[in-house]
């Protein structure tokens, strides 16, 4: 059912399907598959990831302001995550979402059935460091 394998009690109970434009932050001005790996895939060898649900999914936003101000607080971490942002329509067919109004991020967890090549990313834009 779903696209990783994932601990129990995931996604959690609160995590529903959205019909929604969300933001992603890219690598590169054009999308790839590797722009939607989870964090346990792309840290295999941390140990806290491996139980951690939020590790299994995808991180989108709800505006741009939103992905803006997540890139910014992962410099101020000392980590680059991208240097684009990407929009795309996340619909019920392609997993469950939970929702953090409070940072506009989305916590979405890819059902099996989910395929990149039919996600389509409608727009994107390089991120300003203003």
């Amino acid at each position: 059912m779903w696209k990783e394998t994932l601990p129990e009690n995931c996604p959690p109970t609160t995590a529903t399907e959205f019909e929604q434009e969300v933001f992603r932050i890219l690598q590169n001005e054009t999308s790839a598959e590797n722009d939607f790996m989870p964090y346990v895939k792309l840290y295999p060898d941390n140990k806290r990831y491996k139980n951690l649900c939020k590790a299994y999914a995808i991180s989108f936003y709800d505006n741009i302001e939103n992905a803006k101000e997540a890139y910014k607080i992962a410099l101020t971490r000392g980590k680059t995550i991208g240097n684009y942002i990407g929009q795309f329509t996340l619909t019920p067919n392609d997993g469950k979402s939970e929702y953090t109004p409070s940072n506009g991020h989305f916590s979405t967890w890819f059902y099996n059935s989910w395929d990149f090549n039919n996600f389509n990313c409608s727009f994107v834009t390089s991120i300003n460091e203003d």
